[in-house]
């Protein structure tokens, strides 16, 4: 089963996925069958979904604009 890195790899480049973990984040990591550690999903619960939709945002473009200058 996948677990944590899996789990954090999904989310960056998921938006929809994102979104699910942090609306409800012991549900969607049962429902997607990841094992992780309690203390993980305490820290998912506590996360503001607008700060971390935000960040996740300058993922995104970090990296599209990483791809376009190779």
């Amino acid at each position: 089963m996948a677990g944590k890195e899996e789990l954090i790899g999904r989310a960056v480049i998921d938006a929809d996925f994102r979104a699910r973990l942090l609306a409800d984040p012991q549900g969607t990591i049962e429902a997607e069958g990841f094992e992780v550690e309690p203390e993980l999903i305490n820290q998912l619960k506590a996360m503001d979904p607008v700060a971390a939709e935000a960040a996740a945002r300058g993922l995104d473009q970090a990296f599209a604009e990483r791809k376009a200058a190779s």
